[in-house]
């Protein structure tokens, strides 16, 4: 496993995406705010939060994948 990535048990990675899901549902100046605080705090948070936005984009874009069947349905419109 890369060095790089922060295992889901990490407190900072922890820290990270529960200040992330509560900016997300609910955006707000205070915890924006906060947010901003605890980034400030130390180089392993920013790390730490990068880590949490790739999680929650490679959610998204799994998410956003065809229907089963359609793949191949437009392979064959291609040709």
């Amino acid at each position: 496993m890369n060095s790089r990535h922060q295992a889901p048990s990490d407190p900072a990675f922890s820290e990270a995406w529960r200040l992330f899901r509560a900016l997300h549902d609910a955006p707000s100046l205070d915890r924006a705010q906060k947010l901003v605080l605890w980034l400030g705090r130390d180089a392993k948070h920013v790390r730490a939060f990068d880590e949490a936005l790739t999680l929650w984009a490679l959610a998204g874009a799994a998410m956003v994948g065809s229907a089963p069947g359609e793949e191949s349905r437009h392979e064959s419109t291609l040709q």
